[in-house]
């Protein structure tokens, strides 16, 4: 009976071991870069030659730009990468695929800007002007996690070298849009929040026809 037992024990573990082993065959691999979520490693693996299952990590644009549009510079900065899980469905069993997945939205654009009014340099922000202390304003847009769709071509279930292109969309919602701020006189705390109340909703109504995040990425991929 031991040895029935053992034997048993031994077959199942070689099974595991061929399945473990089959399970990473036809991997994937990709190195590209997206015009939101940055560079980004991909791995793959063919399900059949039609249908395989793609996750991705990307680790943000690194975006850093100054803006200029009202009486205080903002600094803005992309922050935060866009982590996919797609299954590729490829019809002819070649290059071109459709897919259909989840984006793990971590990204954001953060603005920061300061400056001190005065009498001789007034500041305005929204439909308020200040004449006196120094004001610091953070303002924040951020998506959601969302179902995307695209299509593409690249990652073939062929084995070997390849190039991979892809387009689309995550359909995120519009931003969530946040301005807060603080001003070095405390009486006038209060008409900067109500300025940036009203700056905010303005905000919301510019941005809110914006409700998905494009997808466009181009890269290099192997298939072991």
């Amino acid at each position: 009976m031991k040895k029935q037992i053992l034997a048993v024990m031994a077959s199942s573990a070689l099974l595991a071991g061929n399945v473990q082993a089959s399970s990473v065959e036809g991997l994937g691999v990709a190195v590209n870069y997206g015009l939101i979520s940055g560079p980004a490693l991909e791995l793959t693996y063919p399900i059949n030659e039609y249908v395989q299952v793609r996750g991705a990590l990307s680790a943000g644009m690194g975006l850093k730009e100054t803006a200029n549009d009202t009486d205080i510079a903002y600094d803005v900065k992309a922050d935060g990468g866009i982590h996919r899980l797609n299954v590729d469905y490829h019809p002819f069993g070649g290059t071109f695929f459709l897919s259909a997945g989840y984006a793990f939205n971590d990204f954001k654009l953060k603005a920061n800007g300061s400056k001190t009014a005065s009498v001789a340099n007034p500041v305005e922000v929204g439909d308020q002007t200040f004449t006196d202390g120094s004001i610091n304003v953070n303002g924040q847009l951020d998506w959601d996690s969302a179902p995307m769709l695209s299509l593409g071509w690249g990652h073939s279930p062929a084995q070997g070298w390849g190039a991979m292109v892809e387009i689309g969309a995550i359909f995120t919602g519009a931003p969530d849009v946040s301005l807060k701020g603080t001003i070095s006189e405390p009486t006038l705390q209060s008409q900067l929040d109500s300025a940036l109340a009203e700056e905010e909703k303005k905000l919301k109504n510019d941005v809110g026809d914006f409700d998905f995040l494009p997808v466009l990425q181009a890269g290099v991929t192997y298939r072991f």
